[in-house]
């Protein structure tokens, strides 16, 4: 080549790359549309596509016509000027305020808006358009929380509307945080406003790379496979479902987890198959789910479809939904019959009601819906068999008396007895009476929990569930359940069994499963690490090796940062303090705690540990300050109000603590703890019937606890009312049926009441 074509070539490229440069840069759909249109053509109509976007004539489905809306006695107004569209609701102090809507938030059956709050913090309107069809109820604005004051946790100024921290890394994609805690601001990315093509794939630089031709990279460039593991299921004659073919590796079901799963967030998660490094999974606990696994709280479908028997054969989401669309892959009982012969399943003999009406449905009896944020109805996805007579035993729902509530559940029982005299379902053991048992703190509970937790027929969730509750039933079969669970490869079982091992000594702990330290999975790293702390902090630092000291400082490194990552919010700057106090760093503490309450005001916890940090210096007075200062921000904390009442016994101000104790219980008057507590100290000031009525609210409540029903047993022989200290004496023996002193009472009060 001569000289002058070579310096023709380098200034002809120079100007290509230049303007190459130039052009904006393509969207990730813009380049996957060039060899997949039909998938981005589909992606374009589903929720993922609109997740979120910025406010436009296209984006919103509102009514902004000057529309207007009751909110705080005062009339709030949404209106479009030039081409920006505004909302008009009171602020903080009550006034008028105009708002300027930045972003909407999905899309049907509602739609959310979100304003700039400053400092990077986005939040989310207390509005919401019900985008239905006016036939369903829609096409009309509504207050998604109206009962929620300036202190509950939702409120639209808090911390549980802030797009930034509960949000954003599931409605778009790579989104990174970036808090700052100084400056108490937002600096947060992402690549794509909405879920896009990488927040499911990756990264496509390798595949594009593969695509081009480069026969040497793997896997057409994709570092996980998430496809399906099969196309398809068969009855067999037995009526088990078994794959038409082998089941093929996937992380499909673990990569939608991550924000098709309740979880607290670790860290900006660094690829769409990040979940136990990124993530926490939550388990089946009673804030969340029903006791035999239905749903409760807003769940997000992976914890309920785990549990399923769909999951354990290998059913994948996409066996059902299109990948991009989101939606059915076919239409009613079709999804069903697919795999579940239609012959058998979909006929009157099987679901006892008339084709193509209300109960015919499969969905209508194996996947009942509980509606969210008023509007959204969310099917279940555990696929149970209906069970009243759990309902009956336990107090869960059933999908019967969902649609039939003017009947009992003893009716639906007979119902379905009718229908399948030979059901080996009704009256079967299930895991919902042990769990039950165990969130009742019954005596008996730790015996059924040992054995879902080892038994390998029960789905991973369940048996972690099992193990988490262990945490209130230490034991030496709790322990040997444990030990099981460390050998076990589950992370999930894992996590579970750090939170069963809480209430064993330390050096226990440590032996058990310091093994974790090391675990490929962040989240059980910095579990195992927050559990074994103590074992550098005196008297234990001398029972470690240097290398085992390395990895624990190691792992507890991991665990401060995930708390850091979290520094908008008060729980973490919490946890910060618990560890300090932990490793004998009062004034570290002290110092998070401060940073808790000045980053989140509303959070009570900090207050109420701060104070115990006081205590604990011997210096009421502060005490007591911090809790007075908590109760200036929301006058209605009853663990404030409670913190406060067994301050002021520690001072002998117990007609103050009286009356902190009733505000306690006037604010969580389901708190039997509170309950009872109270009525001790009416009890200490004579005034014994006061203290039977507080003490027979928390029996109400919990009629479990020994403790309870032995004060009133006590009470009532006071007053020689002998036939109802009889009643709960009995109740205390049936509680504790080897106590021999409870034994005795009970003969003393039948012999006196004439009863053999």
């Amino acid at each position: 080549m001569s000289k002058a074509w070579l310096a023709f070539f380098i200034l002809s490229y120079s100007v290509f790359c230049t303007f190459a440069l130039a052009l904006p840069m393509q969207k990730p759909e813009q380049v996957c549309a060039t060899c997949h249109q039909s998938q981005v053509a589909d992606w374009q109509t589903s929720h993922h596509f609109h997740a979120m976007e910025v406010a436009s004539d296209s984006s919103i489905l509102g009514n902004f016509d000057n529309a207007s809306l009751a909110y705080q006695n005062q009339k709030t107004r949404f209106f479009k000027k030039d081409s920006g569209f505004y909302i008009e609701m009171p602020n903080l102090t009550g006034e008028l305020t105009t708002y300027a809507v930045a972003y909407t938030f999905g899309y049907h059956p509602l739609q959310q808006y979100m304003f700039d709050f400053g400092n990077g913090h986005y939040q989310f309107f207390p509005f919401a358009w019900d985008s239905r069809s006016k036939q369903q109820g829609g096409q009309r604005w509504f207050v998604l929380h109206p009962e929620q004051t300036e202190t509950d946790a939702f409120h639209w100024s808090q911390k549980g509307q802030n797009w930034n921290h509960m949000c954003a890394d599931c409605h778009s994609t790579d989104f990174q945080k970036n808090f700052d805690l100084k400056s108490n601001t937002f600096n947060s990315t992402f690549s794509a406003i909405n879920v896009s093509c990488n927040a499911c794939h990756g990264d496509s630089e390798q595949h594009l790379k593969w695509a081009s031709g480069n026969n040497k990279i793997k896997n057409k460039g994709f570092t996980h496979a998430i496809g399906q593991k099969t196309p398809l299921f068969q009855s067999q004659a037995d009526g088990t479902m078994k794959s038409v073919s082998l089941l093929k590796e996937s992380k499909q079901v673990t990569m939608c987890a991550t924000c098709h799963g309740r979880r607290s967030n670790l860290a900006d998660r660094q690829g769409p198959h990040d979940f136990f490094n990124a993530f926490q999974p939550a388990l089946l606990t009673p804030e969340l789910y029903q006791v035999d696994g239905q749903v409760w709280d807003e769940n997000y479908v992976w914890g309920s479809f785990v549990q399923s028997k769909m999951y354990q054969a290998g059913v994948t989401c996409t066996n059902c939904h299109n990948p991009h669309s989101g939606k059915l892959k076919l239409q009613g009982n079709l999804t069903c019959t697919q795999c579940h012969a239609s012959t058998t399943f979909d006929t009157p003999k099987h679901h006892g009601h008339t084709t193509n009406e209300v109960g015919s449905q499969c969905v209508d009896c194996h996947m009942p819906t509980t509606t969210y944020m008023q509007v959204d109805a969310r099917r279940d996805h555990s696929f149970k068999v209906p069970r009243p007579d759990l309902t009956i035993k336990t107090g869960v729902s059933n999908a019967c008396n969902q649609c039939h509530q003017d009947q009992t559940a003893s009716w639906a029982v007979s119902q379905i007895k009718t229908w399948h005299p030979n059901s080996k379902h009704i009256g079967k053991a299930h895991f919902a009476t042990s769990f039950h048992h165990a969130d009742a703190r019954a005596p008996n509970a730790a015996e059924f929990l040992t054995r879902i937790a080892q038994d390998k027929q029960h789905s991973t969730i369940v048996s972690a569930s099992a193990l988490t509750r262990m945490r209130n039933t230490p034991g030496n079969n709790a322990l040997v359940a444990i030990a099981r669970a460390i050998k076990d490869p589950s992370p999930l079982k894992h996590i579970a069994a750090i939170n069963a091992a809480t209430p064993y000594p330390l050096t226990d702990r440590w032996r058990l499963f310091n093994v974790l330290l090391d675990s490929t999975h962040h989240s059980v790293r910095i579990e195992a690490a927050r559990s074994l702390a103590g074992m550098l902090n005196a008297p234990f630092p001398n029972e470690l090796s240097k290398q085992d000291k390395t990895r624990l400082n190691a792992a507890l490194n991991d665990y401060k940062k995930s708390q850091e990552f979290n520094a908008e919010r008060g729980f973490s700057h919490t946890n910060l303090a618990l560890l300090a106090l932990e490793m004998a760093e009062p004034k570290a503490a002290e110092m998070h705690y401060f940073d808790a309450i000045k980053v989140e005001p509303i959070f009570m916890p900090a207050y109420v540990n701060l104070a115990d940090l006081y205590r604990q210096q011997g210096d009421e007075s502060k005490a007591q300050n911090i809790l007075k200062q908590a109760l200036s921000v929301n006058h209605e904390a009853s663990d404030v109000y409670y913190a406060l009442a067994m301050s002021q016994i520690r001072s002998n101000e117990k007609q103050n603590a009286l009356k902190s104790l009733e505000n306690a219980t006037l604010f969580a008057p389901e708190n039997a703890s509170y309950l009872y507590t109270y009525a001790l100290l009416l009890q200490d000031q004579k005034n014994i019937h006061q203290a039977i009525r507080y003490f027979e609210k928390a029996y109400a409540i919990t009629p479990t606890n020994p403790d309870i029903s032995y004060s009133l047993t006590q009470s009532y022989i006071t007053l020689n009312q002998f036939k109802q200290a009889l009643f709960y004496a009995e109740n205390l023996a049936r509680l504790l049926p080897n106590d021999r002193q409870i034994a005795q009472m009970v003969n003393q009060l039948r012999m006196m009441q004439g009863v053999n």
